[in-house]
């Protein structure tokens, strides 16, 4: 909200558990991380996998911005029921422009 590059996640040591690196990754994406350190080349998928957003995030991301365009968004609008103003248009385009 400050305009602030997110923190990384710290790195997990064991570059043998795949599911314990899926876990740490779910957890510093829910805690608000950025990104996650890796220590091995092997980790980079499943950490790129985990911070990746969901296709369900994309085509959300892609309805606002379109809505966004037909308005003159002097306010708010309503899309799916819920309110979208300025700050939700502008969380969706980051979303699309970390996928382009």
């Amino acid at each position: 909200m400050a305009g602030l590059v997110p923190p990384l996640g710290g790195v997990s040591v064991d570059i043998g558990d795949v599911s314990g690196l899926e876990r740490d990754t779910a957890r510093a994406k829910g805690l608000g991380f950025g990104g996650k350190l890796c220590i091995h080349p092997r980790q980079v998928e499943a950490v790129n996998q985990g911070f990746a957003p969901s296709p369900e995030a994309i085509a959300w991301a892609e309805r606002v911005v379109s809505v966004a365009d037909k308005g003159d968004m002097k306010g708010a609008i309503r899309l799916d029921g819920k309110m979208i103003d300025r700050p939700v248009i502008e969380r969706a385009g980051l979303l699309l422009n970390v996928v382009a």
